[in-house]
């Protein structure tokens, strides 16, 4: 029988044997995710919450419960979570979809969800509902844009979506916000400007048709064409380059109707005083080709102004008397123009 020792000298043994038994335990334990991974080690994963660590247990997470659930409790804070469970849907892995909506029906962590998705994938069409959900509880910030952004890049799946929000005043802003981001597909782009005028009534729409019109073509027609006056005096005032904007107004006089000349008076002469000298030949070519555009050019000249100085060929157009069949007062006001402002045209 081996003899008994006191508690001083189990002591002592204990402490002796301590090094040794950690020494023992840090050479069983797994030296990096990928180790950790190939050993199923959750614990060690968890512990070690890097990237790697974290696609580790996405990986494992399709087959074993333990590992969702160490996802689970970090995300709240780990973008590198969702990531992970982005990753499982782009494998058909069972758990990621469930996950992901999870995340995004969830406000205190839809955006960081929202975040690991990416732009222009059809992948993210099954998230709509989900998504949209996330644009109405988030939309008085931020994130609500940020969301809103990734509907808008998707393409016509996500066509009523953008309507609906659009529609909405409470998410008419965020669903502008995100259809200014570069990559809003070409069908988010056509519904804000096929809405109703009142669904684009927020100063984030207006930025968007006008930044869209800096660079698209067919948005710049619309904009000349079909958009409401509106918009017109914004785009006067914007940074829209001042060729574009002469663009512009040579399409909107002569192809909207005469009745609709009175609101454009304004927007028109906003214009001249940003942009006289390259409006010059498009108001003197349709002083000389398009009759009922005289009138509303005419009342947008200011007859002392100093645009005209540097105006000199719709002073010359002037001068030709185009406007001898017009009104008395629009007949004065030509005339009031040649007499003043045309006199220092050169």
């Amino acid at each position: 029988m081996p003899p008994t020792r006191s508690p001083r000298a189990r002591r002592a043994l204990a402490a002796a044997l301590l090094p040794a038994a950690a020494l023992l335990a840090g050479a069983c334990a797994p030296k990096n995710a990928n180790e950790a991974e190939n050993r199923k080690d959750i614990a060690w994963l968890s512990a070690n919450p890097t990237g790697e660590s974290i696609a580790a247990l996405g990986r494992l997470a399709d087959a074993d419960p333990r590992a969702i659930s160490a996802l689970e409790a970090r995300a709240g804070h780990d973008v590198n979570v969702h990531i992970a469970a982005w990753v499982a849907v782009t494998r058909s892995a069972a758990w990621g979809a469930p996950f992901m909506k999870a995340s995004l029906g969830d406000p205190a962590r839809a955006e960081m969800a929202a975040s690991a998705l990416p732009r222009k994938d059809q992948r993210i069409v099954p998230f709509l509902a989900e998504l949209e959900g996330a644009i109405v509880r988030l939309a008085s910030g931020r994130r609500g844009s940020l969301i809103a952004g990734i509907v808008a890049s998707i393409g016509p799946p996500a066509h009523a979506v953008v309507e609906r929000r659009l529609i909405d005043g409470k998410t008419r802003g965020a669903m502008c916000d995100g259809i200014a981001f570069p990559e809003a597909s070409g069908d988010a782009k056509s519904v804000l400007l096929a809405v109703p005028t009142d669904a684009r009534d927020h100063p984030s729409c207006v930025t968007a048709v006008i930044d869209m019109a800096a660079t698209e073509d067919v948005v710049l027609d619309w904009v000349a064409t079909g958009a409401e006056p509106g918009l017109l005096g914004v785009a006067a005032t914007s940074t829209l380059p001042c060729p574009r904007l002469a663009a512009v107004w040579k399409k909107a006089l002569s192809e909207r109707p005469p009745e609709s000349h009175s609101a454009l008076t304004v927007p028109l002469q906003r214009s001249l005083s940003r942009c006289a000298p390259q409006l010059d030949p498009v108001l003197a070519e349709l002083l000389a080709k398009a009759p009922r555009a005289r009138a509303a050019i005419v009342q947008a000249i200011d007859p002392y102004g100093t645009e005209l100085a540097g105006m000199k060929e719709t002073c010359a157009a002037l001068k030709q008397g185009y406007t001898n069949g017009e009104s008395a007062l629009v007949r004065e006001r030509a005339g009031d123009a040649q007499s003043h402002g045309c006199a220092f045209a050169r």
